[in-house]
């Protein structure tokens, strides 16, 4: 990955980050840098191929206004692709805005007004149909709502989404334009913002992909020309939030290839401009791993990545990586870059993101105990360290919301009353104080390390939209910590929220959860230093990154000892497809592996699911690759 700033001295015109008056070719030396440092495009892009880019636009504002992608960005990118092979590669730009053309007005809900006479025009794209420096290149614009006047539907295709989907109610499919789906290499070039699912970069700027003909002005409205059946279903059914799911299954969809994030202009508090929400960076960021881009910008706002559920579920989807040891910067340093951010107060992502990963027991019935809160159903609970499966605790349970939700994972009915337990460590990275972060409806005890630190009897207000009803200051140490979780069902919802934050009384600023703070359900220690997570050595296949690829994916995987390795990757018949590696490790530590997608006899092998499988005399380990065409 890459930031580039324009001050970096190696440009051939250096000016201040701060300065407003940044020209055309300034950017595009920006955007070349950026993208040369980020690996280039030679790898991924071929002659003859068809390239989508993805600005990200929504409102009629001009360019630089930190609403809209810079269509100098959008230039420079179309020049450096046709360089590849001037003539030979079609170059698509693609948005699904949610405001209309003249003729989708048919498709409008009540709440729009048209916005665009021409195609994004106020954002300066029809500008570059005329601009005399890309005269010879084969490029377009592409309406990804549908464009034919008289049937934009005739351009929309459902398609489910590889390895499944992850927001229930669009039932494992979306319409997505064709373009989208023809295109062998696709760019998502989005502004860098603060918005209502935490921030708008590389993966957020997918939901441009739902076709408004189909989903509606707003893309939750549903349009009547098919009785209102599809929309993006978003926070209407909260406390379940699918905004975030919707954005990994498009962005799953989209199949990223590479990411250029325009941070010139950006917003803070809230995506549309204001008078007072423009902050101005004159920086490009780049890279091939859309999960590791987001988790950089988020960095770059002053907002901790694991606290923005689509860059954690995306990571999880196996669409890229999150963690910061495994991400290789160039250029200018992150650090003396960032800039601290004003969130949007008003969003569910100010509290930043539960933890989701827990070991679950219960539940207990309450029937005959006058206190169920104070009797003890687990033997001296406040020192439990529990294993998965064992002695009555479940496996790891991840948990698809904020609101951890007990009354549906123990199937209750309304009126039940049951007492449940959930647990994990926590590794952190300094013995200090930490703000706990908690939102319950009902009786909740918190115990960490042993002691309780938090005990609430009563009843109270939790409603989808809240996320905190009180915040304490709680001691941590560094390395690993417990947290039990007690919680009482009698009249309520049956869920919780709980984050550990950094301490900061500014409200707009606040809920980061502590950087290099993770949570993970199994007894292993680990040791957390600085800003980095060291885990003992153990046998583990990390997540492979991109998955589903088809360039070719990474895996990344733990050695505790020297030996002999063999890694080969298996089609479903059970039949060896590709031996990567056969060969003795002299050190321990981290390993990777790539496969390209050909065979053992150099041919590329079909679309559909592999297992990578590594083996060695003591550990056996595996792993499932989907490989896409």
């Amino acid at each position: 990955m890459a930031i580039v700033r324009s001050d970096d001295q190696t440009l051939q015109h250096p000016i201040p980050i701060n300065d407003a008056f940044i020209d055309y070719p300034e950017i595009e030396n920006m955007v070349r840098k950026a993208v040369n440092l980020a690996g280039g495009l030679e790898s991924i892009i071929n002659s003859g191929d068809m390239v989508l880019l993805k600005p990200n636009i929504v409102d009629p504002e001009p360019p630089g206004s930190g609403e809209v992608t810079d269509v100098r960005v959008i230039k420079a990118l179309i020049k450096i692709i046709d360089e590849l092979s001037p003539g030979n590669i079609e170059i698509v730009v693609g948005e699904g805005t949610p405001r209309p053309m003249d003729y989708e007005l048919e498709y409008q809900s009540k709440f729009s007004s048209p916005c665009w006479a021409e195609l994004w025009d106020t954002a300066g794209y029809q500008d570059l149909l005329n601009d005399p420096d890309l005269t010879s290149i084969n490029f377009r614009l592409s309406n990804l709502n549908g464009s034919p006047p008289e049937n934009p539907w005739q351009d929309l295709r459902e398609v489910e989404v590889p390895g499944g989907c992850e927001a229930d109610p669009q039932g494992g499919t979306y319409f997505i334009h064709k373009d989208v789906l023809n295109a062998d290499v696709y760019i998502t070039v989005p502004v860098m913002k603060i918005h209502d699912p935490g921030m708008t970069v590389a993966l957020k700027n997918q939901i441009g992909l739902a076709p408004s003909t189909k989903y509606g002005f707003s893309k939750t409205a549903g349009v009547p020309q098919d009785g209102y059946a599809h929309s993006l279903t978003h926070t209407r059914q909260l406390p379940k939030y699918w905004t975030h799911k919707e954005i990994v299954d498009l962005s799953a969809l989209a199949n990223i290839q590479f990411a250029v994030v325009d941070a010139i202009m950006c917003l803070d508090m809230q995506k549309s401009r204001t008078s007072y929400n423009q902050v101005r960076m004159n920086t490009i960021v780049a890279g091939a791993d859309p999960v590791a881009v987001d988790h950089v910008c988020a960095r770059l706002m002053d907002l901790n990545p694991d606290d923005i559920e689509h860059i954690t579920l995306a990571e999880l989807k196996g669409l890229g990586t999150n963690n910061p040891d495994l991400i290789q910067l160039e250029g200018a340093d992150l650090n003396q870059t960032k800039r601290r951010f004003r969130k949007n107060s008003a969003s569910t992502a100010d509290f930043g993101q539960s933890n989701r990963f827990w070991l679950v027991k219960g539940p207990f019935s309450v029937e005959g105990i006058t206190d169920p809160m104070q009797h003890e159903y687990i033997a001296d609970e406040a020192n439990a360290r529990p294993d998965a499966e064992s002695d009555g605790w479940s496996e790891p349970i991840y948990f698809r919301d904020d609101h951890i939700d007990l009354k549906d994972y123990f199937d209750l009915q309304t009126g039940d009353k049951a007492v449940g337990y959930l647990f994990s460590y926590f590794d952190a990275p300094e013995n200090q104080d930490a703000e706990l972060w908690i939102g319950s409806d009902e009786a909740l005890k918190i115990v960490i390390n042993g002691n309780e630190v938090y005990d609430y009897e009563g009843n109270r207000s939790f409603p989808g939209t809240q996320f905190v009803n009180e915040k304490i200051t709680v001691p941590i140490m560094s390395g690993e910590n417990t947290l039990l979780v007690k919680s009482l069902q009698q009249y309520g919802r049956y869920d919780f929220c709980l984050n550990i934050c950094e301490p900061e009384d500014d409200p707009l600023h606040d809920g980061n959860r502590i950087w290099g703070l993770k949570f993970r359900t199994s007894g292993q220690t680990v040791r957390v230093k600085q800003e980095k997570v060291l885990y003992n050595q153990g046998f583990h296949i990390h997540n492979a990154y991109p998955n589903p690829f088809n360039g070719f994916v990474t895996v990344l995987y733990d050695v505790p000892k020297t030996g002999r390795v063999k890694i080969q990757v298996y089609n479903l018949r059970g039949e060896v497809v590709k031996t990567l590696s056969d060969r003795h490790h002299n050190t321990i530590g981290q390993k990777s592996v790539i496969w390209d997608g050909m065979d053992n006899t150099g041919i590329q092998v079909a679309s559909g699911t592999y297992v990578l499988s590594i083996c060695t005399d003591h550990y056996l380990k595996s792993k499932k690759l989907v490989y896409i065409k």
